[in-house]
């Protein structure tokens, strides 16, 4: 098939390109090489209304930008509730 080497490329760029991380409890394909800091902004999340739990380890906001997240990381995105 003409198609073979092309598609063959197209899901290897794409295999590269994204792995897969546990975001609360749910495995879900994110891109490569992602920040913290630039994964809660891409969900759109108010960064000073949430902790972020990362490998088991409450992660201080100031260093979201520094951890890039690997291949099977866990992340647990808490959101503040108030009540009363």
């Amino acid at each position: 098939m003409e198609c073979e080497p092309l598609c063959n490329g197209i899901r290897a760029f794409y295999l590269e390109k994204s792995m897969r991380v546990r975001i609360n409890g749910e495995d879900l394909p994110i891109v490569s090489l992602i920040t913290v800091a630039a994964l809660i902004a891409q969900r759109k999340v108010r960064p000073e209304t949430v902790v972020v739990e990362h490998n088991g380890v409450i992660l201080a906001r100031d260093k979201w930008k520094a951890v890039v997240l690997k291949e099977n990381d866990t992340l647990e995105i808490l959101s503040f509730v108030g009540g009363g």
